[in-house]
């Protein structure tokens, strides 16, 4: 008989705090990052950063009342907290037995071993890397953020 592996409890809140969830793994093995304009509408940035979890294993543990969801007509679904608007997991229209997990939302460290990217014919061209000006370990003071602000003018 076999030992099986030990699973990791990852835990998800929203920007507010007012949504948790909580789903269990060996670890996060696989992300992905979806470049879509959807996924850029959604999430606001060049592309999202997601993985996919059965759903036997993920659970709500606070404000799910407070999710909403909208489903395009062709079957794109957005689930998100009515208080602040964070992109909440939803079960996939293809697949309801998976959930789809933003990753942002994950309060646990990994590193996932394998990393997907869709759409990339999608792609935006300012997604791509480009020199760095200038790298912050925290937030930018206000002075330094007026200087960038003065490069777009």
């Amino acid at each position: 008989m076999s030992a099986m592996k030990e699973q990791q409890k990852y835990t998800g809140v929203c920007l507010c705090g007012a949504v948790h969830f909580e789903f269990h793994l060996t670890k996060i093995k696989m992300m992905y990052r979806c470049y879509c304009s959807l996924c850029r509408k959604q999430s606001g940035a060049a592309s999202n950063a997601s993985t996919f979890v059965q759903a036997e294993l993920f659970q709500w543990q606070q404000g799910e009342q407070l999710i909403q969801t909208y489903v395009k007509d062709t079957g794109f679904t957005s689930s998100f907290c009515t208080k602040c608007g964070s992109p909440v997991p939803n079960a996939l229209a293809i697949n309801q037995k998976v959930m789809w997990i933003p990753l942002g939302l994950i309060q646990e460290d990994f590193i996932p071993e394998l990393e997907l990217n869709f759409c990339v014919n999608s792609k935006t061209s300012w997604a791509e890397t480009h020199q760095k000006l200038s790298e912050f370990d925290e937030l930018p003071n206000m002075l330094d953020l007026e200087n960038y602000f003065e490069i777009n003018n």
